[in-house]
């Protein structure tokens, strides 16, 4: 019984693709992606840690590849390192926009939690919880019973208290990782 070892392709040749790359040979754009594509893709997904967002960030590293290959200066550092820095950077660039940071946070925060127990032998708990609670600041607090308790939305406590729903948002997940340590 004889077993196939696939053997990889050879890594390109650095030089000879910058060089096609540099002169708007599309084919080089298609050999970066399919020998670098993979790797690339992990340190961006490192930094956002979402796939959807990571596969986006990588189509914008292509893209700034395929603009920016006359900047590419051989002295700095191999193609690869290059490569990887173009994507570490625009990972990084992407955690700092305000949509990526307002989307995160939303993944980060549920809109409902039921804290009580159905069972009624939960008086030590609830007495428990009041006191844990308590130590929250009042605008934290409120945002626990409006949300937790009381069953409403963010978006319904950011409408009725007239707070941006980024703020409803960080103050509840604040107040969550607060209550996490204590509990």
């Amino acid at each position: 019984m004889s077993t196939a070892i696939k053997i990889k392709s050879k890594p390109p040749d650095e030089s000879q693709l910058i060089l096609r790359l540099q002169s708007r040979d599309r084919r080089a754009l298609e050999v970066i992606f399919d020998s670098y594509g993979s790797i690339l893709l992990n340190v961006i997904k490192r930094i956002v840690r979402d796939e959807d967002i990571a596969e986006d960030v990588l189509q914008e590293v292509l893209l700034k590849v395929w603009n920016q290959s006359q900047k590419y200066d051989g002295s700095k550092g191999s193609l690869f390192t290059w490569l990887v820095t173009i994507s570490k950077n625009s990972a990084i660039d992407k955690t700092k926009t305000k949509d990526f940071r307002l989307s995160h946070e939303s993944k980060l925060s549920p809109e409902l939690v039921s804290i009580e127990r159905e069972d009624g032998n939960n008086d030590l708990e609830r007495l428990y919880m009041k006191q844990v609670i308590d130590q929250l600041p009042p605008n934290q607090r409120k945002l626990i019973d409006l949300a937790y308790f009381q069953g409403y939305t963010q978006r319904e406590i950011s409408e009725n208290l007239g707070l941006p729903l980024g703020t409803v948002k960080t103050r509840l997940r604040s107040a969550l990782m607060h209550l996490r340590t204590v509990i």
